[in-house]
């Protein structure tokens, strides 16, 4: 059930994320609550960016210029973070990554606009991703259950064990009863990737804008550059990101371009230290094997789930939804954020709901459960 204020959950989380780092917790909550504002449209881009650039400074080494400063066609501001090598290092901490530096808070140039109203300020984009917005449609009425799609995400992307780019929460509603003998249909579901908001939190909150987006409005990681701080995960109101808490086991191969076309580490198992989260399956569009598809898409085996172009009214995502009027479609707290994923089916948010396993376990499919967020 949606909380009865979209910034409820913030003071848990925290408190529960960020025992283990090193970095300021009343900063955290206090970012994350107004990079929610920011993406809901209650807070302009602008005064975020002023209200926090200090603190930001001072808590993370960075240079950061002032908003009026920032111009959008230039890749970096100008400030230079330390990197993860070299902040874990002084933590104490192990990270086997290249030292890389990063632009300073609130780049605006990962963004395809900044400001508010007339004077937003658009980003120049000239490569063949110009005015693509990847997005999913997704069928909960469709889904069996089955975890097909996760296990298809966890192969793909060699993901750390317990980690989960792509879930499926089961659940039942309790304003509804169920009698049916049939295992599947006593139980709902929701599929849960990541949401590649449009203003995400997420990248509003991020200290060294390792967090971006790409320019078909995917949101990525710079994993050379994260600094782990954990602020993203307190910020996202859909609890996709992972903490990586180890270096990914000896014989678990990614299969795939781990780097984009800016040479950022943006696909595949991430480092030890780093935030992750689900990328669409990002790598698939780098090189010559271009796939418009996603691991997960690929292996539904009841067509449930869509990935696609939703600025192409002929995408297999648009297609799809025009089956359905509006009424039967949603969008998950969009109180918090602008998510580019759609859902067929019942929002869960307006009742109470209870977990339940589900016809088919993580331990049937042989995955260890997903960590708890």
């Amino acid at each position: 059930m949606i909380p009865d204020d979209s910034h409820d959950d913030i003071e848990d989380r925290a408190a529960n994320l960020l025992d283990d780092v090193e970095y300021d917790t009343e900063l955290a909550k206090q970012m994350s609550r107004d990079a929610r504002r920011v993406s809901n449209g209650e807070l302009a881009e602008g005064e975020f960016h002023e209200r926090y650039r200090e603190a930001v400074e001072d808590e993370f080494d960075l240079d950061v210029p002032e908003y009026s400063e920032i111009n959008v066609k230039e890749q970096a501001l100008g400030g230079k973070s330390k990197s993860r090598r070299s902040v874990l290092a002084a933590l104490g901490m192990a990270a086997g990554v290249a030292t890389a530096g990063g632009a300073g808070f609130r780049d605006a140039s990962t963004r395809f606009g900044v400001g508010s109203g007339d004077d937003t300020v658009v980003a120049e984009e000239t490569s063949d991703d110009e005015g693509r917005k990847v997005g999913m449609v997704l069928d909960t009425e469709a889904c069996i259950k089955c975890l097909q799609c996760v296990e298809a995400c966890k192969e793909e992307n060699a993901t750390h064990e317990g980690d989960f780019w792509m879930d499926v929460f089961r659940y039942q509603r309790e304003d509804r009863e169920y009698t049916s003998d049939d295992e599947a249909d006593q139980v709902e579901s929701l599929q849960r990737p990541c949401m590649h908001c449009e203003d995400a939190p997420c990248v509003s909150v991020c200290p060294n804008n390792s967090r971006f987006y790409s320019e078909d409005g995917r949101v990525l990681c710079d994993y050379d550059i994260c600094l782990g701080c954990k602020y993203c995960e307190v910020a996202c109101p859909y609890h996709v990101n992972e903490f990586v808490f180890s270096e990914q086991p000896d014989g678990v191969e990614f299969v795939g371009e781990p780097r984009d076309d800016e040479d950022r580490w943006v696909s595949g198992p991430p480092p030890e230290g780093s935030c992750s989260k689900c990328t669409f399956c990002s790598h698939r569009e780098q090189g010559e094997g271009h796939q418009e598809s996603t691991a997960c898409e690929d292996a539904c085996p009841v067509d449930a789930i869509h990935f696609g172009d939703l600025n192409d009214e002929d995408s297999d995502p648009n297609q799809y939804l025009d089956q359905f009027d509006e009424e039967e479609t949603f969008k998950l707290r969009t109180d918090a954020s602008n998510p580019k994923v759609t859902y067929i089916g019942d929002n869960p948010e307006d009742v109470e709901t209870a977990q339940v396993p589900g016809p088919v376990t993580y331990d049937d499919m042989g995955l260890s459960e997903p960590t708890a967020k």
